[in-house]
């Protein structure tokens, strides 16, 4: 499904073009979080979750593309609840100005929308508390080793600074 008929943001980081795609490519997204849960000792999400059933439920939802030179690097799905947000770990660090303009898509979607985090993932979370989104208690996420917070849209300075 194609976000929007508006120009998409794209800048230079450390010389190579990243940029917003219309649409987040679905086998490259899995990919890129079957790396993650492989490297987490996550594989039984692989085999509860295998390509052709992850494609066939995120085909409808509203999703971004990350690109890098042309190239998929991850991007951003929203399945009415969450968002679900991968990004190749060498890109790490890169593509972050990308953030505000998709977080900006996703709160045009919905008001307030909830995002998962890898406990261990203290950069992601850094940036949560940094902006002020709300840490909520989920059970279930604990017991899978990640927390979760309720994002909404932000006009704080630094926010709108994009920083």
């Amino acid at each position: 499904m194609a976000a929007a008929t508006e120009a998409l943001p794209e800048a230079v980081a450390r010389g190579r073009l990243y940029c917003l795609k219309p649409e987040v490519d679905l086998a490259f997204f899995y990919d890129a979080d079957k790396r993650r849960f492989l490297k987490s000792g996550k594989r039984y999400l692989l085999e509860l979750m295998p390509l052709e059933k992850f494609t066939s439920f995120y085909i409808a939802c509203p999703s971004l593309g990350f690109a890098c030179g042309g190239q998929p690097i991850g991007g951003v799905i929203f399945d009415g609840a969450q968002a679900h947000i991968a990004v190749l770990p060498e890109h790490h660090g890169c593509w972050t100005f990308l953030l505000r303009p998709a977080c900006d898509w996703l709160f045009k979607l919905k008001p307030e929308i909830k995002v998962q985090l890898e406990s261990n993932n203290l950069r992601a979370i850094r940036f949560m508390e940094r902006n002020g989104w709300k840490r909520l208690d989920d059970s279930c996420a604990n017991v899978l080793g990640e927390v979760t917070y309720l994002m909404t849209q932000q006009k704080t300075k630094r926010w709108l600074r994009g920083r």
